[in-house]
């Protein structure tokens, strides 16, 4: 077939114009990329592994959350599930345990003068439900806790009365007598999921206990010196004596003041037992029976003198002048010759005994301890172990200071 000239251009112009309706008819499809066969393959595995992983972690939630059966201080069975993560602690050695392994977020609430007596562990923000002997229970029921941290002995069974009914469990533990310390350490680690954290605590904590220990087990008992450790408030007040034993009435070491005598390789200048079902850790005797105990030694001990937030000496030497105007003190050897030692409580009958002990032992001996500087150990508490600052008056001699 034969076209004119004209009616050749006429055609090529159709068939260009057909040729762009057919382009713009196939970009009016679907313009979303195309899947190959491998691609889709791979997203499918992909979204396989999401859903796994996201099982997975649902599974993890779940197993971090468990339910586990113990036995506390004081003997009692406690099913909860753990970790803790809302606690109330009516013990300030307990909160201070809990903190330094790092979970003083999840106290909600302390007690037992916490803020006052170990202001570095930030705690003031709190509600303060009270000391040992009155509680404050409207308060921690109102808080909803999972746990309530007491001592052994105090609060009394009152406490379990009214908080259980609630849901609420009662855990009771000391934290600061020498044979239950590390069982307790391990424990709290378990509750609230910091077991490592516990284990090289302890482990720190071994090594400097074995530093005394060493040294001392090769004083010949009757080369001990003789140690009375007496309440610092009581005797100051009115010239009264108050003994931390060193034994309690089953033979089990007794209270921490008392029985760092024997740590620190002492020996107990008195010959009481401390009943450990009193709330009381010290036992009144009168001023015949101190004079003729006569301790080549006399401890002091009280947390009213002394502490983080201490500065200046000058309150325990003017306490010291007191009891010796007030008291028989200075007719006893120790007085004459003025081997008198105060401890902060928290450095020689609560949960730092270890350093306190290690100062103790130098002052008896100090001829077997010349290299050894308990500071060293008390900085690295505070600063490397709680994360605050050291500072603060632990423990003063008055030999040195005379």
């Amino acid at each position: 077939m034969f076209f004119k000239k004209g009616t050749k251009l006429v055609f090529f112009a159709c068939i260009v114009i057909i040729g762009v309706m057919l382009a713009g008819c196939s970009s009016g499809k679907d313009n979303s990329p195309h899947i190959t066969t491998e691609a889709s393959q791979q997203l499918n595995q992909q979204s396989g592994l999401n859903q796994a992983s996201n099982e997975q972690s649902n599974l993890d939630e779940q197993a971090e959350k468990s339910e586990w059966t113990f036995t506390d201080t004081s003997g009692k069975q406690i099913t909860l599930d753990v970790p803790i993560e809302r606690a109330v602690v009516i013990n300030r050695n307990t909160a201070e345990a809990i903190s330094l392994l790092g979970a003083g977020e999840r106290i909600i609430a302390t007690g037992d003068n916490t803020i006052k007596n170990n202001a570095y562990l930030g705690l003031e923000g709190l509600p303060d439900v009270g000391e040992t002997g009155q509680v404050n229970l409207e308060v921690i029921l109102s808080l909803k806790p999972q746990v309530v941290f007491a001592y052994t002995n105090r609060p009394d069974e009152k406490l379990e009365e009214k908080l259980e009914p609630a849901g609420i469990k009662v855990i009771r533990m000391n934290n600061y007598l020498p044979d239950q310390v590390d069982e307790e350490w391990t424990l709290l680690g378990k509750l609230f999921g910091q077991e490592e954290r516990a284990v090289q605590f302890l482990e720190w904590k071994h090594g400097i206990e074995q530093i005394s220990t060493e040294r001392i087990q090769s004083i010949d008992e009757n080369e001990k010196k003789s140690v009375l450790a007496l309440s610092a408030g009581f005797l100051n007040s009115n010239g009264g004596y108050r003994i931390f034993p060193s034994q309690s009435l089953d033979g089990t070491p007794g209270v921490g003041e008392g029985y760092a005598t024997i740590l620190a390789g002492g020996k107990d200048a008195a010959d009481l037992q401390w009943n450990p079902a009193e709330a009381s850790t010290t036992i009144m005797v009168d001023e015949e029976y101190v004079l003729q105990r006569n301790p080549d030694v006399i401890t002091l001990h009280g947390t009213w003198l002394g502490g983080y937030e201490a500065t200046d000496t000058g309150p325990i030497n003017e306490a010291f002048a007191n009891i010796l105007s007030i008291s028989s003190l200075s007719k006893l050897e120790a007085g004459e010759n003025r081997d008198v030692y105060f401890f902060h409580t928290n450095f020689i009958g609560s949960d730092k005994r270890y350093i306190g002990v290690l100062q103790l032992a130098k002052w008896l001996y100090p001829e077997r301890f010349v290299d050894v500087d308990p500071d060293v150990y008390a900085r690295e508490y505070f600063e490397e172990w709680l994360g605050v600052p050291y500072q603060g008056i632990w423990y003063h001699s008055f030999k040195e200071n005379q």
